[in-house]
């Protein structure tokens, strides 16, 4: 074999053993790092994006996941993957996984324990949500005219004027929690303002608005559990960023807690009476 002789001079650092390894261990760990990076970046890609072929079916229970716009609809008997209603307490149970997360094939069976659990609806007011839906249902069934959507509800479009039932509209929304930013807090006071301008808004410029003895009862309930389940029954009262959470973002806030007892019917029946009042 032939020998090349370099006395007299240091072996150039390139061609040192130990600083060669070493270099190529630096190499293949910044390969490596920048490799997770990617797997990251595609990771948050699926989870926020269900046509890169996530199953959302198989997010943990309580996980957030709110689908894009253009997967969802609360038009009754849409096609899309999604399926959402005009009651920001379903689709957040929805979002959450505590309903099917496609709001699709929905059971009285499911539905009754994640209203109990998640909000502590006592079950005589459980089994009064019941009796409005059907065994089995999706929860576009719920934006049928007149059935529980209804005209001058308080972040929803009249559907006079046409749109998707399950989308909130933002103007409507920031009015309502506009009203408790003196105090941080949406009472009954406040919603019986919001109520009665929304009713006046709506017999101003829809020429078929219906708001009969059911509707103002649905309404008024409804108002009643903003309090009472989003407010977790503290003084008839809920923070407005809570409310802006599960109205808006359709999310549970982070370190929300539940009401400490169960709502009744009688309790929301009494709480829904004082907001009709305030409305007067």
């Amino acid at each position: 074999s032939r020998s090349v002789s370099r006395a007299g001079n240091a072996p150039p650092e390139c061609h040192s053993p130990i600083r060669f390894g070493l270099r190529i261990r630096i190499h293949f760990s910044m390969v490596s790092f920048v490799n997770c990076i990617v797997a990251a970046a595609v990771a948050v890609v699926s989870f926020t994006s269900p046509s890169a072929g996530l199953d959302v079916n198989l997010l943990p229970e309580g996980t957030y996941f709110k689908p894009a716009d253009r997967m969802v609809s609360g038009v009754v008997g849409n096609t899309r993957p999604f399926r959402r209603s005009p009651c920001p307490a379903l689709n957040t149970l929805a979002n959450h996984g505590y309903l099917p997360r496609n709001g699709q094939n929905v059971t009285k069976a499911v539905l009754g324990p994640a209203v109990m659990s998640v909000y502590n609806l006592g079950e005589d007011a459980t089994a009064t949500l019941l009796a409005l839906v059907p065994d089995t249902f999706s929860l576009d069934y719920l934006s049928t005219h007149n059935m529980i959507e209804h005209d001058a509800s308080l972040i929803h479009n009249d559907v006079y004027f046409g749109g998707d039932p399950a989308q909130v509209n933002l103007t409507l929304a920031e009015q309502l929690l506009e009203r408790g930013a003196s105090s941080g807090k949406i009472g009954v006071t406040e919603l019986g303002a919001a109520r009665k301008a929304r009713l006046a808004d709506s017999l101003a410029i829809n020429p078929n608005v219906t708001f009969g003895s059911t509707q103002q009862t649905l309404s008024f309930l409804e108002a009643s559990i903003l309090v009472l389940g989003f407010g977790s029954k503290n003084n008839e009262t809920v923070p407005v960023d809570t409310a802006r959470s599960f109205l808006v973002d359709e999310k549970i806030p982070d370190g929300w807690e539940r009401a400490s007892s169960a709502i009744s019917a009688a309790e929301a029946r009494t709480t829904a009476a004082k907001i009709a009042a305030a409305s007067a």
